[in-house]
């Protein structure tokens, strides 16, 4: 992990670290979740171990070299590596922890959001419409555009458009 300056290896006690990423990987890569909580089902009794060793392999099956590409960029994109695994070819969870495959669909409360914007509300109509903050809207906005693969408003609506998301 990059710590400031340097690098550090992911530790036990970085809990914000490994809660933010367990949200990532739960939201937007479901099967490696559901094949990493199968693998580690015997500790779910001790969340914090379980979480821990969930993100850990999570990483370890997805970065591996310390090289200049960022694995995980400013917007919270995930840069996946091929790593090498002496499990290349026989492993259970090849390509569904590694290389994972992208939750594309939007969540409800991401339709909804994005609706609204669609419908011409701003973040903070849409915050007190929906008794959420600002920054949560432009959070599942951010998200929205991940999950359908656009950068702008514009380009949302031509794939709303496209894809019939907000005709009744």
């Amino acid at each position: 992990m990059l710590h400031g300056n340097s690098t550090k290896q992911l530790q036990f006690s970085d809990r914000a670290f490994v809660s933010e990423m367990l949200r990532t990987i739960h939201e937007f890569y479901p099967e490696a979740l559901a094949a990493l909580s199968n693998v580690f089902e015997k500790i779910r009794s001790m969340p914090a171990v379980y979480e821990f060793n969930i993100v850990r392999r999570f990483i370890k099956c997805n970065w591996g070299k310390f090289d200049s590409v960022l694995d995980i960029d400013q917007f919270g994109n995930l840069n996946f590596e091929e790593v090498e695994c002496p499990l290349r070819g026989e492993c259970p969870y090849e390509g569904i922890v590694c290389k994972p495959k992208f939750n594309s669909n939007l969540s409800e409360r991401e339709k909804e959001v994005m609706s609204l914007l669609y419908r011409n509300l701003n973040h903070e109509e849409i915050a007190e419409k929906l008794f959420i903050s600002a920054d949560t809207v432009k959070t599942h906005k951010r998200n929205a555009f991940r999950r359908v693969n656009v950068h702008s408003l514009a380009e949302f609506f031509i794939y709303a458009k496209q894809n019939h998301l907000f005709e009744n």
